[in-house]
């Protein structure tokens, strides 16, 4: 909740700052001045993973700029937004503002092509978010997409491993891997990879599987059972095609967690870059290791996929990392971090499959408002 919180206090701020511009209406004489307009009512569909985060992400913007919104939270995780729709009535935000619409796939496509709704805000997956554009090109309504990712992890010899091999673990396993711009792609330099695949075997294996209100526990289960079977089905597909070597875990955990939803962190090394594992988001705890050569090898690498979310890079060379940074194809890079800055006063978005649109900053409240362009002529 504490980063659901600074996303609402940050976007509060701007309730009174979203200010209008005055132009020269050349070459006609008089000027133009332009109001920023809210869209009216805004549809927002999120995913179940951080479903507090996604909330604020999605509806304080949209009310900051004038909105209304109709939520419809995952049919998994609905409670959260519930409970946030009715703290905020009893802040004393006006009923009808904030909306929320429990349901699945159906309520979802409803909400899509209701006819008074003037644009829409969907956070998930590809095939959903197909839909969803489908939905809006029958009433050509506007829309921005948050969708998923295989996130490049760049590092280089001359990086700090004691910092970046830790935290490339945990960005990759956080929310036990179910996180859309985790670090899951891992590309180290050559001259470097069995010092890093073991530094990364002894971070993993060190991780204790757990209850999540354990506080020893550093990773907990997936969402469900069927998430758990997916992720299992991709583990044991990259061990059949031998898409590279099992460094550390591949199985569903034993013992006392046995009946639970838990899957051991999994770690292939010397991952082929064509294989699925290395193409595709598996959205479970299951981290890819490949190699390059030289930088750009690893731009290459890094930029030879249909998704383009984050990236991330570990050097001590920062005229490299910002060269990296202006040609990796992503929506962010994060350089000497291994974990995504969900901040809300930085822009945060996809490029290719991942999507389009943005959350977070002044791009993220301007997504909520058209300009109106008013023109006064200085003939009287």
């Amino acid at each position: 909740m504490t980063l659901a919180l600074a996303w609402i206090r940050y976007y509060a701020g701007w309730c009174d700052k979203l200010d209008g511009q005055v132009v020269s209406s050349y070459p006609l004489p008089g000027f133009d001045y332009i109001l920023p307009e809210p869209y009216g009512v805004i549809a927002a569909i999120i995913p179940w993973n951080m479903p507090s985060v996604a909330t604020s992400m999605k509806v304080v913007p949209a009310l900051a700029a004038g909105n209304t919104v109709v939520l419809k939270p995952p049919e998994i995780t609905p409670f959260v937004a519930l409970r946030m729709a009715e703290l905020a009535i009893e802040a004393g935000l006006p009923p009808g503002a904030f909306n929320v619409v429990p349901g699945g796939g159906a309520a979802g496509a409803a909400l899509v092509r209701h006819p008074e709704v003037d644009k829409i805000t969907f956070t998930g997956g590809g095939p959903t978010a197909k839909l969803v554009m489908a939905g809006a090109a029958e009433a050509l309504k506007p829309l921005a997409l948050e969708l998923g990712g295989k996130s490049a992890n760049l590092i280089f010899a001359d990086a700090n491993l004691d910092a970046a091999v830790p935290q490339s673990v945990m960005g990759c396993l956080g929310l036990s891997g179910q996180g859309c711009v985790n670090p899951t792609r891992m590309l180290v330099q050559e001259s470097i990879y069995d010092e890093v695949a073991d530094r990364v075997a002894a971070v993993v294996k060190a991780i204790r599987l757990g209850l999540p209100l354990d506080p020893a526990t550093g990773m907990g289960p997936v969402i469900n059972e069927a998430a758990c079977t997916r992720i299992l089905g991709v583990i044991e597909r990259a061990k059949a095609e031998k898409a590279g070597q099992v460094v550390a875990g591949g199985a569903r955990a034993g013992g006392e967690l046995a009946d639970g939803y838990f899957i051991e962190p999994t770690v292939f090394g010397r991952v082929d870059p064509a294989s699925h594992l290395a193409r595709e988001e598996v959205f479970g705890p299951v981290l890819a290791i490949s190699t390059f050569k030289d930088e750009a090898d690893a731009l290459a690498k890094a930029n030879n996929s249909v998704y383009g979310l984050g990236a991330y890079v570990h050097t001590r060379d920062f005229g490299r990392a910002h060269r990296l940074a202006s040609q990796l194809e992503a929506g962010s890079v994060y350089i000497n971090s291994g974990l995504p800055n969900m901040s809300p006063t930085a822009p945060f978005g996809g490029v290719k499959t991942s999507g389009f649109g943005r959350e977070g900053g002044r791009a993220g409240i301007e997504e909520f408002i058209r300009p109106k362009s008013i023109f006064i002529t200085a003939q009287a």
